[in-house]
């Protein structure tokens, strides 16, 4: 009884919240993307896979208001550490995220006298990068220079010519690289695949290729057909029998739905989101498919890898452990931004005083909802 009881209080809570957030993302696709927006103290807005016009304008609100100190810890106190960090171009760790903090801190305050160090730093890194960069055959590596390509694409429009070209250069080689070898990937059919897409999004629209863009949407269908399979599991469930990566695979589509609605607007990436496969499964019902083992694991258990396709996996400190929804709030962060429901599904996980200013994923992505 007690079990049922939860059960029922968990779908209330989803239902009454999630439904009207569900609308406020339907209102969303209505605002279209300017170039030339600013906030203020903020740069003129121009589109990159971070932030619409409309989160620009939020991040100045906060900024201006009690909320500062929150973007303080979020942004501008990684920002600033990043200021006397030396690039390590062997592996890129942590500096994906500490380049987006500095495009962001000088994005928001182009106006300081100081603000010119925030972006000289991300150019000189970026640079950095360009000089010794090439891509490898691991997609999962690579996942790492998503958010080096997020940092620029938010920096790029105050960026000298004769740098961003360098800069564009070294993107467009790695475009070329996944796209020249796109059998190599599309023959796994499981993340491999969804990261090397993510990758060519970003790319594309960083750079405005249409070949790029071309080659990714048609790729993207293929996938579809590839990577989702009934009743919501993907390629990536099945084979590694696991929530772990069910989730993993749904983190870089998330991104890249997020790098079509804010380059094409809203209504492309609904569009891209609803887009069903052959046998007409979407991202949306890999969502639903994973909801109840999100927010409510206690009657909804799955024991991770069990029958997995891949031997290490039995090596994983969590093989033949229950799914454990906190293990991929990660995922959701990212997710939030096309499926708002997944702050509903944060607030029964981490808790439900969590603040919006949690994670900087997770505030990026939620900036234009009324929380």
């Amino acid at each position: 009884m007690k079990k049922l009881i939860y059960s029922a209080a968990i779908a209330l809570t989803v239902c009454t919240t999630s439904c009207k957030k569900q609308s406020v993302q339907q209102d969303r696709s209505s605002d279209p993307l300017t170039e030339t927006q600013g906030t203020g103290d903020t740069a003129p807005f121009t589109k990159n896979l971070v932030f619409s016009a409309t989160g620009l304008n939020k991040i100045a609100s906060d900024l201006a208001g009690p909320n500062q100190g929150q973007i303080q810890k979020l942004i501008t106190n990684p920002a600033y550490a990043a200021l006397t960090k030396t690039p390590n171009t062997t592996t890129v760790g942590t500096q994906g995220t500490e380049l987006k903090c500095l495009a962001l801190q000088y994005t928001i305050s182009p106006g300081r006298d100081t603000a010119t160090k925030y972006l000289d730093k991300a150019k000189a890194n970026l640079l950095a990068w360009a000089a010794v960069n090439s891509p490898s055959g691991s997609t999962p590596t690579e996942a790492a220079f998503i958010e080096i390509f997020e940092a620029y694409s938010i920096i790029r429009a105050s960026i000298p010519d004769t740098n961003k070209a360098t800069i564009d250069a070294w993107l467009k080689k790695t475009a070329n690289y996944y796209i020249s070898n796109a059998s190599g990937f599309t023959s796994r059919k499981n993340n491999w695949e969804t990261i090397r897409l993510n990758i060519l999004f970003d790319i594309g629209y960083i750079l405005n290729d249409t070949a790029i863009l071309t080659h990714v949407k048609n790729a993207y269908n293929v996938q579809l057909n590839a990577n989702l399979f009934a009743g919501g599991k993907t390629e990536d469930y099945v084979n590694r029998d696991a929530f772990a990566y069910h989730a993993y695979n749904l983190y870089f589509y998330a991104r890249a739905l997020r790098a079509v609605s804010l380059y094409e607007g809203q209504t492309a990436g609904n569009t891209l989101l609803n887009k069903a496969n052959n046998i007409n499964i979407s991202i949306p019902n890999t969502v639903t498919f994973w909801e109840p083992y999100l927010i409510d694991p206690v009657n909804n258990v799955h024991i991770e890898f069990v029958n997995t396709g891949w031997a290490p996996d039995k090596t994983r400190s969590d093989y033949n452990k229950p799914y454990n929804p906190s293990s991929t709030v990660y995922v959701l962060d990212q997710l939030a931004y096309s499926f708002p429901q997944v702050i509903d599904y944060e607030k029964i996980i981490v808790g439900a005083n969590t603040t919006r200013f949690r994670t900087l994923e997770y505030y990026l992505n939620t900036l234009e909802y009324n929380l």
